[in-house]
């Protein structure tokens, strides 16, 4: 603590360079250690953890954002199913099913249906009005 003191008061320390450096090696080589040693444990207990939650029989199979704070769970607990929803208050059972059909989500293909339809056909009539008129600006 010394050497510290005495270096931020700018005094000159009894003791020489060398010892200064060799501290300033040792602290860094200490810190260094001291971190992958925090690392190395974080880890590990995050491996653990990942094992613990695996072994567990619930599995929540769908979650859908209703509001910023309210959501619809549809979980999995030995073959019955739960319908749950969640806000700030507190979670509610809506629903319990015991045998309940669930497909598989089919990939919705996203240009599809009407809603895209007028917005290629808006598009493409902005781009062809912009084409029209960068030809005349061109043509000027």
């Amino acid at each position: 603590m010394n050497i510290f003191t005495c270096s931020l008061a700018g005094l000159t320390t009894p003791y020489k360079s060398t010892s200064d450096t060799l501290f300033m090696i040792k602290y860094i080589i200490v810190a260094t250690v001291f971190l992958f040693l925090l690392w190395g444990i974080s880890k590990y207990l995050t491996k653990k953890q990942f094992v613990g939650i695996r072994n567990k029989n619930m599995k929540v199979i769908e979650r859908v954002a209703i509001t910023n704070d309210k959501y619809l769970f549809l979980v999995e607990l030995d073959g019955i199913h739960y319908m749950i929803s969640s806000d700030k208050n507190g979670m509610r059972l809506i629903d319990k099913r015991e045998h309940l059909n669930i497909e598989s989500s089919k990939s919705i293909e996203p240009q599809s249906g009407a809603f895209f339809e007028q917005l290629k056909t808006s598009i493409s009539k902005r781009d062809s009005q912009k084409n029209t008129k960068d030809s005349k600006d061109d043509s000027n």
